[in-house]
């Protein structure tokens, strides 16, 4: 209960030392907006198995519980960081990837580890 009234004293008191300087409140000004720079975009990551692979692309696939199964193509560049001899057809990996207009650009490709089940004795 204290420190609820704390908090509300607090709150108000800021409030208060806030519209006693009217230059460090937020009111319209005259001045124009200036427009923010679109944020880059941020790599995205895309997990699932390996459906197709070649020199230039990959086509990745995945199963969600409850949901239809999504696949993704991604270019492979020269600039694309991967593992040629772990990655192979069937095998889990996640791509990071950017989307850009030509489609998406895989940035790095890494392996999943395989999944093995130990037979019951």
């Amino acid at each position: 209960m204290i420190k609820i009234r704390l908090q509300v004293v607090v709150l108000f008191s800021a409030a208060l030392v806030c519209s006693a300087f009217p230059g460090s409140s937020q009111t319209a000004t005259t001045e124009p907006a200036t427009p923010q720079a679109q944020p880059a975009t941020r790599p995205q990551f895309f997990a699932g198995t390996v459906v197709e692979l070649d020199a230039n692309h990959i086509k990745v696939t995945r199963t969600l519980v409850g949901r239809p199964t999504e696949s993704r193509s991604f270019t492979i560049n020269a600039s694309t960081k991967m593992n040629k001899t772990a990655i192979k057809l069937h095998n889990r990996v996640t791509v990071r990837y950017k989307h850009v207009n030509d489609g998406d650009v895989a940035l790095e490709i890494q392996p999943r580890p395989v999944i093995t089940v130990a037979p019951k004795s």
